[in-house]
Order: structure tokens, then sequence, then C-alpha cells
């Protein structure tokens, strides 16, 4: 596991490195980098191919085209009148998206710039629908979430013939962004998707308090759904595989309250 973490190091200043523009920084916070779909997007690799330069283009490109959309979902227009700050965080998500092509174009790879290109459309797609508050039920709504935090993975397992990893991974990213969404709730601060469950759900509801529980309980009930499917995954795991090793150590720190330095 400390070899991952010593690799992911690496890597991640790569994407800092890219990430880094003097003018953006003095405006907007600095974007963020998700270390467990970090090393997600790591797995399908050994220790010893995330050493390659193309390996970590390649890492470094999904991991940017990330950062542009959850950028761009930073900004919400209130008014015509948007204000400077949000105008710089579209520019910054349209700069960022600038880098995941210019870094595609160096690779020269057209399947993965088809593959990661169908990623962002069905992503904008579902989150168009989710913001428009468009959805018929909650197993609807849920899985236009599932599909914005899992298709760019999704796509860059399959570009890499990996795809039996893809369910147990998808599962754990699912369950953060709902773990995070929960939090959010109970925090009182607000959230598209929580939005759109109240839109859904309760509308015509008089009593608020009951309608908050509820809210709670869907978000318990499709967090424990993917708890179980990614814990069955376990059950299979071939205990001298290094990528199941490290899905092990991101399942324990989504779920649980290990750190990866533990794992290790």
């Amino acid at each position: 596991m400390n070899e991952w973490l010593k690799r992911k190091m690496i890597i991640e200043k790569e994407v800092q490195r890219r990430l880094s523009y003097p003018y953006l920084k003095k405006y907007i916070d600095k974007p963020a980098i998700d270390d467990t779909r970090l090393l997600i997007l790591m797995m399908p690799f050994t220790v010893k191919q995330l050493s390659s330069d193309d390996t970590k283009k390649y890492i470094t490109t999904a991991t940017l085209i990330q950062i542009a959309l959850d950028t761009h979902e930073k900004v919400v227009a209130s008014s015509r009148n948007i204000a400077i700050d949000q105008q710089l965080t579209v520019l910054a998500g349209d700069y960022f998206s600038g880098l995941y092509y210019q870094i595609l174009a160096e690779l020269q790879d057209i399947q993965m710039i088809r593959a990661l290109s169908a990623a962002v459309k069905s992503m904008n797609e579902n989150k168009i629908i989710l913001y428009q508050k468009e959805h018929v039920s909650i197993e609807s709504l849920m899985e236009s979430v599932y599909k914005i935090e899992t298709e760019i993975v999704e796509q860059f397992y399959t570009v890499f013939h990996f795809q039996s990893f893809v369910p147990a991974v998808s599962r754990l990213l699912f369950a953060k962004r709902l773990l995070q969404e929960k939090q959010d709730f109970l925090s009182g601060e607000k959230s598209t998707i929580t939005e759109a469950i109240k839109s859904l759900d309760f509308s015509q509801r008089k009593n608020q308090l009951d309608g908050e529980h509820s809210i709670i309980q869907i978000y318990e009930y499709y967090i424990e759904e993917a708890r179980n499917e990614a814990e069955k995954a376990l059950e299979h795991e071939p205990p001298a595989h290094s990528a199941w090793q490290l899905y092990r150590a991101l399942y324990n720190v989504v779920f649980g309250n290990k750190t990866y330095a533990e794992e290790g």
C-alpha cells in the first residue's frame, strides 16, 4: 500500500502542476483532488506501470476532466448579473477542460478521447435532468447520481480492459457521494440532490420534520445498498492481487474510520 501512496503523491503533484494558474489562484478556491478517485484511477495499473510517463498522463487527464466538471457544478447563476468569482469559476472549469484535451492530444489516443467524451456527455445529460428536477422516482434520481459519479471511471476502465472492477469501485464512488450529501443535509447546507429529492417526495407534505427524517432514510437506504454490493466484491478477493488490496483499503476508508496509511 505504501508504494501505491508514493505513486499517488507523484501523480498528484503532476495534476497540481497542471492546475496551477496564478491569476485563478487569486480569486477562486484551489481545486480539490479526490484521493479516493485518484487511487481508483490508478487501479488498472501495476506499481511499475505507474512510473510510466504515459500512464501518469492518462490518470492526470481523467482527473482533470473530473475536476473541470466539478468546478462548473459549483456555479449557480441566480440572476443575469453573475458575480465575478462565478465567472472566473466557469472560466477555470473551461481552462481545466482545455488541459484535459491538450494531454489527450499529446497521447494521440483517439479511443480514450471518444471514451471520456462519452462519459462527459452522459454526466452532463444526467446533471441537467437532476437540476431541472425531471425525475419521476427516487430510483431514477439515484440512477442519475450514480452515473454522474461513475461514468468517467467506467469509461476509463473499459479502455484498459479492467471492466470486471467497475461494479465494485462504482459502488464506492456512489456511496462516497451520498455520505457527503447526507452530512451536508445534516449540517443545513443546500445541495442539488437533496433539493431534487424534496421536489419529488415532499412537495405536498405539511410536516417538515417528517420530510427531513425521510430524506435521511433515503440516503441511508442507498448508502447501505451500495455498501452491501461493494462488500460482495471482497468475498471473491484474490489475496495476492495488488488491485484488490487497494480496493479493500478504499472500502475501509469510505465505509470505516481507517486511513490509507493505516491500511499500508
